[in-house]
């Protein structure tokens, strides 16, 4: 009696042991890549379970969502309107009696190109001083100074290119000896996307003992 229930045992593990073995659940494709502004693209998942999916970024859709053994799959990515590369994930759960599997299909979205600052106009006084910037982007930029000839002695900004990340760009600006306000403006692009550009100004005040009130 014992050899046998010994038996049934054995034979009962031979058995689950081979329906996990024989139990599978993978995509055809596992990993995708797109630029900025999307696509889209066909898949099959190939199982002999009852799957479900989710999808990390609800912006991107699968249809179906669901299904029973192995099926195809079509998948849209909109645009990237995020300033990051974007990871996102599908993830495929199929079950077969009391086992589970899981598969995922990864994409990655690149962003498209951007510029930007913390601030794009600030203030000084008449005294003049040091102006910070920061300037956040995911390629390399290049400044230029506009009105460069028409700036006093002693103004200066760095540095004239960064990127991409952040970077702080400073601006020297001397006292303000002229009798009225002033504008100093220079202009960062993108040297890959000319049209990507970011214009950023300092107002300098004169000096209160010059200001006329008239009335």
């Amino acid at each position: 009696m014992k050899r046998y229930l010994l038996l049934v045992v054995l034979c009962l593990m031979a058995v689950s042991c081979d329906q996990e073995t024989n139990f599978y659940a993978t995509p055809d494709k596992t990993s995708f890549v797109f630029g900025p502004e999307g696509g889209s693209f066909d898949d099959v998942l190939f199982t002999n379970g009852s799957w479900t999916c989710t999808v990390s970024d609800e912006s991107v859709t699968v249809t179906p969502m669901s299904g029973d053994f192995t099926s195809p799959f079509h998948v849209e990515v909109p645009a990237n309107t995020e300033m990051y590369t974007k990871s996102i994930r599908i993830q495929f759960t199929s079950k077969y009696d009391d086992l589970s599997r899981v598969a995922t299909v990864a994409i990655t979205q690149d962003c498209f190109p951007f510029l930007v600052a913390d601030d794009v106009l600030k203030a000084i006084g008449y005294e003049g001083g040091r102006v910070f910037f920061t300037v956040n982007s995911n390629e390399p930029w290049k400044l230029r100074v506009l009105n460069e000839a028409a700036n006093p002695a002693g103004f200066s900004v760095e540095p004239r290119s960064g990127g991409p990340n952040s970077t702080t760009v400073t601006i020297d600006i001397p006292a303000n000896d002229t009798g009225k306000d002033r504008l100093f403006k220079v202009e960062l692009y993108l040297e890959s996307h000319p049209e990507e550009s970011l214009v950023l100004g300092v107002i300098q005040t004169l000096h209160p003992e010059e200001v006329v009130i008239y009335g």
